[in-house]
């Protein structure tokens, strides 16, 4: 099961202090005009940046109408602005990405940027500036973006969205407000057990490990259940734990090919980490010089067959051969 779209996501799981935060913001007249929401990939910066932008749209200035102030952000999906928003049809809302995976957001997308932003709201609030992926604009392009950070329309927000901020600009950085995205694992696993019941079919001990593989990230929660990453990882520590030739062949047979492969290399490298870190996972107690050497060599190993195409059965063959060697006898 995968998530929907953030601009038609209407939950939030972990970041309750950072909405409440956004929302006080908001409520008092004070919201920056620059944003930089950051953190890992799947972490929710997406969904938290399209309910703010739904939450302004819809509310534009003013509060005194209402009878309580609201307690979140949330904007219900029969709104008209949410339809909007979903079908990216919004006219005060612009979102900006990668023109295709890999490629930069080039210039002339930023261009379009400042006469957006100097257009009276066509609903007579916000205008609204997304980028997502924001570390993939080249340097004209960051140029170009900073130009607009150094003259900001009147009611006007723009939200960066970037895993990596030391690829921005340090003059982009200076001039938005930063916001870390981390979650709170325990509330943010309750939440998604309510949209994944798969997630309360698993054990404790599963459900942490599958947290930390993640990243702390609930979309990558949802999206390593999907491949089957628990599996590979009981097969990986079932081998650690009995390790003999016959199901070496086999595990490298059933590891080779895509999406498996892909899966399977993100699972032990996460695994060898886990294990430098002191996690036992009931095993043998490792060597660690030996352990450290085998993740070295087994990311460099699995980078250069995946992305060359080479034989997937050959590169785990070697690895899981090897593998017991970072344990002690």
């Amino acid at each position: 099961m995968t998530l929907p779209e953030p601009a038609a996501t209407y939950e939030l799981w972990g970041h309750e202090t950072a909405e409440k935060n956004l929302l006080q913001l908001a409520l008092s007249g004070r919201m920056p005009h620059a944003w930089i929401f950051t953190g890992p990939a799947g972490v929710g910066k997406a969904t938290l940046a399209f309910r703010l932008a739904r939450f302004l749209l819809y509310r534009g200035f003013s509060y005194s109408h209402m009878p309580m102030p609201p307690e979140n952000l949330a904007v219900l999906p029969e709104a008209p602005t949410s339809a909007q928003i979903a079908a990216g049809s919004h006219p005060d809302l612009m979102v900006i990405a990668p023109p295709e995976a890999g490629k930069d957001i080039n210039v002339e997308q930023i261009r379009a940027v400042p006469p957006f932003l100097s257009m009276t709201a066509s609903q007579g609030s916000w205008r609204i500036v997304i980028v997502d992926g924001a570390e993939s604009m080249n340097r004209a392009a960051q140029n170009a973006l900073l130009k607009v950070l150094e003259e900001p329309s009147p009611n006007s927000v723009l939200i960066l969205l970037a895993e990596n901020t030391g690829a921005l600009l340090p003059t982009i950085r200076s001039r938005a407000r930063l916001l870390r995205l981390v979650t709170d694992g325990a509330a943010a696993i309750d939440r998604i057990a309510q949209f994944d019941p798969r997630i309360s079919e698993l054990t404790q001990a599963s459900q942490q490990y599958l947290w930390k593989m993640a990243g702390n990230a609930p979309g990558q929660v949802l999206q390593l259940l999907d491949q089957d990453a628990l599996t590979y990882l009981n097969h990986l520590l079932g081998y650690m734990q009995s390790p003999t030739p016959e199901l070496a062949n086999d595990l490298a047979k059933g590891f080779a090919y895509q999406p498996q492969f892909q899966t399977v290399a993100r699972v032990l490298l996460w695994l060898l980490h886990q294990l430098a870190l002191g996690e036992t996972f009931g095993l043998r107690p490792v060597r660690l010089p030996e352990l450290l050497q085998f993740h070295a060599d087994a990311q460099t190993m699995l980078a250069e067959t995946d992305g060359l195409n080479l034989d997937g059965n050959a590169c785990w063959h070697v690895l899981l051969t090897r593998l017991p060697t970072i344990f002690e006898a």
